[in-house]
């Protein structure tokens, strides 16, 4: 007999970093991965940083900020807004 698979199934969202819609099968994301899909290429280089604003998120923290070392979980129609400064 065939046990049915207990996994679920991971349901496909649409989220926009910068403005740009990605499909993508996931319950987080990362910060680090938050950057990958805001840049085709980020930048780079000394005194770089990365800030995270989030809206649309899940009801019980629906928009914050996302730090280094944090993820959040995703919903669809989710918008990142990312920004890389250069510390002076």
């Amino acid at each position: 007999m065939n046990k049915p698979d207990s996994t679920p199934e991971k349901k496909e969202v649409t989220v926009y970093f910068n403005g740009r819609p990605r499909v993508m099968q996931k319950d987080k994301i990362s910060f680090a991965e938050v950057i990958g899909f805001a840049f085709d290429q980020p930048p780079t280089g000394d005194g770089i940083q990365f800030t995270v604003q989030y809206s649309r998120g899940k009801s019980d923290k629906p928009k914050g900020a996302l730090l280094e070392d944090q993820s959040v979980e995703v919903k669809d129609g989710m918008e990142f807004d990312v920004t890389a400064t250069n510390r002076s």
